[in-house]
């Protein structure tokens, strides 16, 4: 084949290339492509602030985040109304009240164990307790109606050796003209010496002249009304004694100490307030007592409460003292 004469630019090959090279410039001087890239510049942001671990907003051209794009809640500012929260001091109470006493009350001298407080009961019914020691192991039992009157009595004996404290039982029988009566159940002990009354404790019933019992128990617990001073046995002289003692009563009337000689005849009384915040609550005695004797003898100092319903005696305690003219 004879060789090629043409000049170069009139060859068809080269004159393709160049119509490429011109059509490619053109369209990447469109307007169009601009916008192409002005668009993916946000999903570039995105996909930066994603890898990148920092979350990254991603904003159109308003300025304000574009929709589907998470964004975490602002807390709102504080302003003038928002709560203030203010610490005061405590101001100290103007009136302190007073403390309780701390004593250690002994166990109860005479304990009934059954029927206990509030119980419900039918004649007759069995009286279960413990106490003493006292003169010859008697215990004497006595039940008291509503209007002060003595409805049963009977005496029984403490289950023991002489001299010492015991367990009682009994029975009593009672009769009453009504369907149902507040009573008061009490069991007392006598002194060794001259057997006139030692310790009283009672409890408070209600009798039934027909329909079941209901019996509540009653655990032990310490002495209602004791003696801290003197003690048993202690030695009075000079014509004074002074009692001091804790307790608890059942009303707001005062207490009865007396100082009783050795016929049980007073020698000298006086009646003195439980001081205690309130009636129930345990609180403390005193007083002094002056006395006259023409010789020496033994006597009592005996503390009492007195009933504010059913007329009588409510709690009973004494010790025996030496007295010294």
């Amino acid at each position: 084949m004879p060789p090629d004469c043409r000049p170069r630019s009139a060859r068809p090959g080269r004159f393709l290339h160049a119509v490429l090279l011109v059509t490619l410039a053109t369209a990447c001087s469109w307007p169009g492509a601009g916008r192409d890239a002005a668009l993916s510049e946000p999903e570039l942001g995105v996909t930066e602030g994603l890898s990148g671990g920092t979350p990254a907003a991603a904003e159109n051209g308003t300025g304000t985040p574009a929709a589907g794009i998470e964004q975490s809640p602002t807390p709102a500012p504080y302003n003038l109304s928002t709560p203030a929260v203010l610490i005061e001091r405590p101001e100290p109470p103007t009136e302190v009240p007073p403390p309780t006493p701390v004593v250690v009350l002994p166990s109860a001298t005479i304990r009934i164990f059954r029927p206990g407080p509030g119980s419900q009961v039918t004649s007759p019914f069995q009286v279960y307790g413990r106490g003493g020691p006292s003169y010859n192991e008697r215990v004497g039992i006595r039940l008291v109606g509503e209007d002060g009157r003595l409805i049963s009595e009977r005496l029984t004996y403490l289950l023991v050796f002489p001299g010492r404290a015991g367990n009682f039982v009994a029975q009593l029988e009672f009769q009453t003209p009504r369907l149902a009566e507040a009573a008061r159940l009490e069991v007392y002990t006598e002194d060794l010496r001259y057997g006139r009354m030692a310790q009283l404790a009672s409890m408070d019933l209600v009798l039934l002249s027909r329909g079941r019992q209901l019996l509540h128990p009653q655990i032990e617990g310490p002495e209602k009304l004791a003696i801290f001073e003197p003690r048993d046995g202690a030695i009075a002289q000079g014509g004074r004694i002074a009692v001091r003692g804790a307790g608890w009563v059942d009303s707001d009337l005062p207490l009865t100490i007396e100082l009783l000689d050795r016929s049980g005849q007073p020698l000298a009384s006086r009646q003195v307030p439980l001081d205690a915040q309130e009636v129930g609550r345990l609180g403390t005695f005193e007083a002094e007592l002056q006395y006259q004797i023409p010789f020496s003898q033994y006597g009592r100092v005996v503390v009492y409460e007195t009933s504010a319903g059913i007329p009588g005696l409510r709690h009973y305690s004494s010790v025996e003292v030496w007295l010294q003219q």
